[in-house]
């Protein structure tokens, strides 16, 4: 019995000295997520369409290298300067009526075409964005109507487009003639030609408004704001 009872209390006390080193262990947390920063690109390109094209919105990061200017950014992407390179012609495949202009700001300041050969520094960023011409004016809640050229797989299916502000009672036939892209016969009521090509011989142009083919009057109808109208090639 009392070997019992000698057994009984030494497997306690063996217990409780058990059950006291395991409490006295630190339990170890997993260890917290390492953040990695995101690498930063030296130089930012950012494209801004404001309310008129949001479309073209963008933002592109390129490698810094020394001597880089503002000029050379510019011609490096999909911007097209004008002939005398004082100005933007195009952005992407976007090109804007005579009333709105490409702007460029080098880190939010204000940079004329007389300053783009500016040297770039590392962490620059450039803003090429909409304006109204001599002006900076805000377009924020300004309307516009968009006239797209599809020229079609023959020629590797290159497109075209031209925004307009809104104006009361602008027709498709007049979109068409401001846009310079399109030439009409002498009584303006039959497309010659599209930025300079003519349809083949058995090819011809067809034009939309939203995806929605135009009747022999369609030249006459009057655009509301965010109309699309559409020119495409098509073989007959």
């Amino acid at each position: 019995m009392n070997y019992k009872m000698a057994f009984i209390s030494m497997l306690t006390a063996m217990l409780a000295l058990l059950g006291t080193g395991c409490t006295s262990q630190t339990v170890k947390e997993p260890p917290a997520p390492v953040e990695h920063k995101q690498e930063e690109h030296d130089i930012t390109l950012k494209i801004d369409g404001s309310t008129l094209i949001p479309d073209v919105t963008s933002s592109i990061h390129f490698d810094y290298m020394e001597g880089l200017t503002v000029r050379q950014a510019l011609e490096s992407q999909l911007i097209q300067l004008t002939s005398d390179g004082k100005g933007i012609l195009s952005v992407g495949d976007v090109s804007l009526d005579t009333t709105l202009e490409w702007g460029v700001k080098l880190n939010k300041q204000d940079l004329k075409p007389e300053d783009w050969s500016t040297k770039l520094k590392k962490g620059d960023v450039i803003l090429v964005y909409v304006k109204t011409v001599n002006s900076e004016g805000d377009l924020t809640g300004q309307e516009a109507i968009i006239l797209t050229v599809n020229h079609g797989v023959a020629s590797g299916g290159e497109r075209l487009q031209f925004v307009k502000r809104y104006e009361d009672n602008i027709t498709v036939r007049d979109l068409l003639r401001m846009s310079g892209i399109v030439t009409f016969n002498l009584n303006n009521k039959q497309i010659i030609a599209v930025n300079g090509q003519q349809p083949g011989m058995h090819e011809m142009w067809i034009l939309k408004v939203n995806h929605k083919e135009l009747k022999e009057n369609g030249l006459e109808m009057r655009l509301k704001p965010h109309d699309n109208v559409q020119l495409e090639l098509i073989r007959m």
